[in-house]
């Protein structure tokens, strides 16, 4: 097989055409054009998509890949992915799946396919993708039903290279560069493709992704497949688990119904399978919180491990992280119970602490930088300053996050600050607006003014009524309205 020939290679010829630095700034351009055009210039640039400069894009620009999904031309190395994809690391803090394959992993594993596997099966898989339309999965599938068999043994014997002194399994060793990390991966990577078959098969019930709940044909369906693995390999159920477990919006759903599923042959191992994935659900819990503002434990490949810092959220993010993460700790803790370790419960104790922080350092302590900054100060013998409307939404949003931590006050013990939070940020309000309504008449009889003036005022009671209810802000819409002349003297709407 030629370099021009390799599966996956759009050959030395399409990338000779590129120009020397041909993508400057392109990486960038391509988060700010429209939906359409990013798709079209996508659909381009895999047509040389092994030039090197185009690989950078590409790892550049996979976040906008993962929220627009287009359609794209299916690869060979595309669909030795499809078994593991559902376990591969994703791109945002949140999306950190069970279990989770490195990318790092993919080019190594790759290179070790398609220099030691089957070369002519190979050539002819690679012409059966590129004849497949986009989006026919039926045809990946089939293609997969010969590829994945294959690249696993191939894997395997690089695996087992690592301890063999024949040269060329030395040389398949180096293509994972000696890393265990990278070793123990593509380890699970073997597991995956072995039942590719079955795992494709339970994806198509396990949608769409992410399920909010574990219905009962959901369960039938895995119990099926695990049933099915196992007369394969019993220690392969733990990978179709993973998978499973990482379709589901509530990973600990899982664990939860695990005792009640009958694996067949792995049914003696199912208690160190329980064991297992209640370990990985304890740790992925930890890193999640790791990833947004402080470590939640540290278990074993969890949170404590060098690596980036804590990622930076919204207050609305914060809060949407911190509700999942409390229910799944819930359940979680439920679940682990029959496990009967104490470890387990001063770790997820551990993750609510994190949670805690991460909420009350992204919310609570930034109310005041987020919310009442947007309403502007009153005129002083000028025009007064125009509403920041991108300031004003995230304004709006923060306060509608600092109201949801209602809702995790009792778990995560934030009664009392969250009420100090909402007690300040009412007075502030209250203040800002009182500054506003006392400008008020120094603007009103410039038309323009008045209006600028007036949109402040109904901004910042619009606000308020976000923080402290409709209630409170009840005074302060009734002044406003007196001071705009929204009211007749009889207390009426005028018309």
């Amino acid at each position: 097989m030629t370099a021009r020939e390799r599966p996956g290679s759009a050959g030395p010829q399409a990338a000779d055409r590129l120009p020397a630095d041909p993508l400057p700034g392109l990486e960038s351009r391509l988060f700010d054009i429209p939906e359409d055009k990013f798709v079209e210039v996508v659909r381009l640039l895999e047509r040389v998509r092994d030039h090197p400069d185009v690989r950078q894009t590409f790892a550049a620009i996979r976040p906008r890949l993962a929220q627009v999904r287009p359609d794209r031309r299916p690869t060979l190395k595309r669909v030795l992915c499809m078994p593991f994809e559902d376990v591969l690391e994703g791109f945002g803090a949140a999306d950190m799946p069970l279990g989770r394959i490195e990318r790092r992993v993919i080019e190594p594993v790759w290179r070790l396919v398609t220099e030691y596997g089957d070369r002519h099966q190979l050539d002819q898989l690679d012409r059966q993708v590129q004849e497949a339309a986009p989006g026919n999965l039926n045809a990946l599938r089939n293609i997969g039903r010969r590829l994945w068999p294959m690249a696993a043994q191939v894997i395997r014997e690089a695996i087992r290279g690592a301890a063999d002194q024949d040269a060329a399994r030395q040389g398949m060793w180096r293509l994972l560069h000696g890393d265990e990390g990278m070793h123990r991966q593509a380890q699970d990577v073997a597991a995956f493709l072995e039942i590719g078959l079955t795992i494709e098969a339970l994806k198509d019930t396990l949608s769409p992704k992410p399920l909010p709940v574990l219905e009962d044909g959901h369960l039938v369906a895995i119990e099926q497949a695990a049933q099915a693995v196992a007369r394969q390999s019993t220690a392969l159920v733990h990978h179709l688990l993973l998978v499973a477990a990482s379709r589901l919006g509530t990973p600990a759903d899982l664990l939860v119904a695990l005792n009640g599923l009958d694996l067949g042959k792995a049914r003696w191992e199912q208690p160190a399978i329980f064991a297992r994935l209640g370990g990985l659900i304890v740790t992925d819990l930890e890193e999640r919180t790791a990833r947004f503002g402080g470590s939640g434990g540290k278990g074993e490949g969890g949170a404590g491990q060098a690596g980036s810092g804590p990622a930076a959220v919204s207050p609305e993010e914060a809060v949407a992280i911190a509700e999942r993460l409390v229910a799944s700790v819930d359940t979680t803790s439920a679940a682990v119970e029959v496990l009967a370790e104490p470890a387990y419960r001063g770790r997820l104790d551990a993750v609510k602490a994190a949670v805690r922080t991460m909420v009350a350092g992204n919310v609570l302590a930034t109310a005041p930088q987020g919310i009442l900054t947007a309403v502007a100060a009153p005129a002083d013998h000028a025009r007064p300053v125009p509403v920041d409307e991108t300031r004003q939404a995230a304004a709006e949003d923060h306060a509608r996050a600092l109201r949801r931590c209602e809702g995790l006050a009792d778990a995560l013990g934030l009664h009392q600050p969250l009420k100090d939070a909402v007690s300040s940020m009412e007075k502030g309000l209250q203040s800002r607006a009182q500054a506003l309504l006392a400008g008020y008449p120094a603007v009103a009889a410039d038309p323009d003014a008045a209006e600028t003036a007036e949109i402040n005022l109904f901004y910042a009671l619009r606000l308020l009524e976000l923080v402290a209810g409709p209630a409170k802000a009840d005074r302060l819409r009734t002044a406003i309205m007196a001071a705009t002349g929204e009211f007749d003297d009889r207390g009426g709407y005028q018309t």
